[in-house]
């Protein structure tokens, strides 16, 4: 068992692999501004997805959030598109499964005067009882991990293109 551990380890090492987490982390410099425009159609979900985006970049990439004027980096996201989509019914005709979808768009302007655009989406399945209405706290946690779904996108795109361009963002 040890071997086979060392010998995972060796090839995660030897092949270059670096978490995403860990590209994402040299973009940003430590403070991080998060400002989530509230959609004027759907203000009340909007404000879920501004806590969570928030959260995330408190919690994946320990960065520190700070006010405009203070901050390096600068993340804008607007909510482009909400949507509950009925996946599942039962034999009576009720929705019994749901799935939320989200599509965010997140623009940020770096420290070193750099700007990008980028497209992300988050989707999260989740049960109701049948031949009732979706529950402010079923909504409410869905759109939460869409929200996370969007945002681990986010990075994901953003650590490739900070590999990609390593000194752009150093």
């Amino acid at each position: 068992m040890k071997i086979l551990i060392a010998f995972i380890t060796l090839f995660i090492a030897a092949c270059g692999y670096v978490p995403t987490s860990k590209l994402a982390n040299n973009i940003f410099d430590e403070k991080v501004y998060v400002n989530v425009e509230l959609s004027p159609y759907d203000p009340k979900n909007s404000i879920f997805v501004a806590d969570t985006l928030k959260e995330m970049v408190i919690s994946k990439l320990g960065r520190k959030l700070a006010l405009k004027h203070e901050a390096d980096d600068i993340i804008n996201v607007s909510m482009n598109h909400l949507e509950f989509i009925p996946l599942i019914y039962d034999k009576n005709g009720y929705v019994i499964k749901y799935k939320a979808r989200l599509n965010l768009n997140f623009y940020v302007l770096f420290k070193d005067g750099g700007e990008e655009n980028f497209n992300t989406s988050g989707s999260y399945n989740f049960d109701i009882s049948p031949n009732s209405i979706i529950s402010d706290t079923a909504r409410q946690m869905a759109i939460r991990e869409a929200s996370k779904e969007a945002f681990d996108e986010f990075i994901s795109v953003i650590a490739i293109r900070g590999a990609k361009n390593n000194d752009k963002y150093q």
